[in-house]
């Protein structure tokens, strides 16, 4: 088996032809995904076929890009058409126009467009240049923590520009073997959110780490921006964004320890966490809330954990979100009534209430157990709930929450 994981790693500063094949490579990849946007407005679909024969032969004409990275132009096009389309469906969306690609700062590289070697004690990333043969090979800069996992890089990546400054995102796929669960293991449940930064539900009870303070920074720094914009002061904004970006950082840090403590205070702890695919388009409010939404960096909280995580041994894995905060832990029930609010959890079928995040960490922790423990191939929605509402299947030695609410790893805190 294999666990997905990814890594941002900085390139050591170019040489000028480098940066400057960079840059060539990042308008080039812009113009691309431009002309899937048009192929996707004009034929009014979303569909990857369909953009895709209407535009990979143009990308290749028109831009001259080599067939890996117009593929990867094609599926950028498709996912923003996508996003649009899924914007449209949305009451509170109506005037979302179609998206237009205007910054040239990142571009795609395909499975078979680059390589990682390991050359004198570092890593230094080839790219290939659209010719048979043909490659620019950059110097990475890659910390203590990441050079033993650099050997599993696999699958499509990305190059991006920030600040200046050239980054890798590249994907692992790192072997393991599940561990069989050999007597009672804890499970340690964890939602993400913004009104609660983490709730993680534990054999004990729950905990909440609540992020009224978080939010109030974070508007802080908006206003600190609207007011830097309105006389132009860019070096202040760009400034401010580094301090922000260094104060989220340090508050991730200290959540996900905490987390990590936690864990250790029970024998055989395993930490799940929601899955986060799609975390910023399953929640949509008023637009102070989006906005902290989008902006939270819940996959670099994650990341923290499993790296804390890995020195004691803990595995963390992660499930299906879907309907986590619906489905009732004492009956089974779920539907989206089940949730009147954003804090409350009633359930329409036995009245059971509850915290709305306190449920679906208590969910989640559920549906770790079935899929850690049962290997089951896909996600753990299809065996929690069927097309009924109700908990489904429950495999021998993981508790039925129909039955009792006797399950440590289920129990609420009172």
């Amino acid at each position: 088996m294999y666990r997905q994981e990814t890594v941002i790693v900085a390139l050591k500063i170019p040489t000028t032809w480098k940066a400057d094949f960079l840059d060539a490579m990042a308008h080039s990849f812009r113009d691309a995904i431009q002309i899937g946007l048009n192929a996707a407005q004009e034929l009014h679909t979303s569909s990857r076929k369909r953009i895709h024969d209407s535009s990979y032969v143009v990308m290749r004409a028109k831009t001259g890009i080599a067939s890996d990275y117009a593929r990867m132009a094609v599926n950028q096009a498709v996912a923003l058409a996508r996003s649009y389309y899924g914007l449209r469906k949305s009451k509170h969306q109506k005037r979302t126009s179609f998206p237009t690609v205007v910054n040239a700062n990142s571009f795609g590289l395909g499975v078979n467009a680059y390589a990682v070697f390991e050359r004198d004690n570092g890593f230094v990333l080839r790219v290939s240049m659209g010719k048979r043969g043909s490659y620019v090979w950059l110097p990475l800069s890659v910390c203590a923590k990441f050079r033993d996992k650099m050997q599993y890089v696999s699958g499509d990546a990305k190059m991006f520009r920030r600040d200046g400054k050239w980054y890798a995102m590249l994907p692992l796929k790192i072997p393991y073997t599940p561990t069989v669960c050999d007597g009672k293991p804890s499970f340690i449940g964890v939602d993400m959110g913004i009104v609660r930064l983490a709730t993680v539900s534990t054999p004990d009870g729950i905990i909440y780490f609540d992020g009224k303070e978080a939010r109030y920074k974070r508007e802080h720094f908006v206003d600190l921006r609207r007011r830097y914009q309105r006389v132009n002061r860019v070096d202040k904004i760009k400034d401010m964004r580094g301090k922000e970006q260094r104060w989220m950082t340090d508050l991730n840090h200290t959540i996900s320890k905490r987390i990590v403590e936690i864990a250790l205070q029970y024998e055989n702890p395993i930490i799940v966490f929601e899955r986060l695919d799609g975390i910023r388009d399953r929640v949509r409010a008023s637009k102070r809330f989006n906005r902290m939404m989008s902006s939270w960096a819940f996959r670099q909280l994650l990341s923290f954990v499993e790296y804390k995580a890995e020195k004691y041994g803990i595995p963390v894995v992660t499930v299906d979100p879907r309907r986590t905060s619906q489905t009732c832990p004492k009956c089974g029930h779920a539907t989206r009534s089940n949730r009147p609010s954003q804090s409350q959890f009633r359930c329409v079928n036995c009245n059971f209430q509850d915290n709305a995040d306190g449920v679906a960490a208590r969910n989640i922790a559920g549906s770790g157990a079935r899929l850690y423990c049962y290997e089951h191939p896909d996600n753990a929605l299809s065996i929690s709930i069927d097309t009924t509402g109700t908990v489904g299947f429950w495999p021998d030695g993981v508790q039925d929450q129909r039955a009792s609410r006797s399950d440590s790893n289920l129990a609420s805190s009172l």
